[in-house]
């Protein structure tokens, strides 16, 4: 299977392909459920339901190590019932604005599969920004670069293999790339893609192949 490389096609097509724990690290921000606008997603919370019991077997099956959003608190009950983690990370974005029903949402879960074996230190708590700098990518909910960052520099080592089978705007990858690290990165919309092929390019130097 080739690397360095984004497939425009859904991620179940992917991972299809891909042998047992073949990556090293799969980190994703996959849709939340909360009913943004995609291009070619209905972000439906029922939705979200029937696409975690599609794709989370998969990417435990082909990850050494897996790390994603809850994408919602209220959520971890029906996780743990079905896909229980191995472990939970803290991201703390500090008092962003957004109402729960207790007031602010300045903190989010992280659901992690697998085990670091990179021996590197590696918390269950990271501060970065909340959002983005600047949104000019076309994408309804990028991740901050520096979301990315921490989490590939802890929990892979140069050389290793992070995909994503959601890439959106492409944060994972570009980041991955900056940081020497391989990708792979599945994203169903062309318009997406579209934005990663200019994105990586133009920041992070030449990318030989993409779908």
């Amino acid at each position: 299977m080739d690397i360095n490389k984004i497939y425009n096609e859904n991620c179940l097509d992917t991972m299809s392909r891909m042998p047992d724990k073949f990556i090293d690290l799969t980190l994703t921000d996959p849709p939340y459920g909360i009913n943004l606008k995609y291009d070619s997603y209905d972000d439906t919370e029922d939705n979200w339901y029937k696409l975690m019991k599609s794709v989370l077997p998969e990417i435990i099956r082909v990850s050494k190590m897996a790390i994603m959003p809850s994408c919602k608190i209220s959520r971890l009950k029906w996780i743990y019932e079905n896909f229980s983690p191995d472990w939970l990370i803290c991201w703390y974005k500090g008092s962003i604005g957004h109402n729960s029903y207790i007031g602010f949402n300045d903190w989010e879960p992280h659901l992690v599969y697998g085990k670091n074996n990179n021996k590197l230190c590696m918390h269950d708590f990271f501060q970065t920004n909340a959002s983005p700098k600047l949104n000019t990518y076309g994408h309804p909910c990028p991740k901050p670069d520096e979301w990315a960052e921490w989490i590939i520099q802890r929990a892979s080592k140069k050389g290793d293999l992070i995909y994503d089978p959601f890439m959106g705007s492409g944060t994972v990858g570009y980041i991955a790339f900056l940081n020497e690290r391989n990708y792979l990165g599945s994203e169903i919309s062309k318009k997406y893609c579209e934005i990663i092929e200019k994105r990586i390019p133009k920041v992070a130097g030449k990318i030989e192949k993409f779908w």
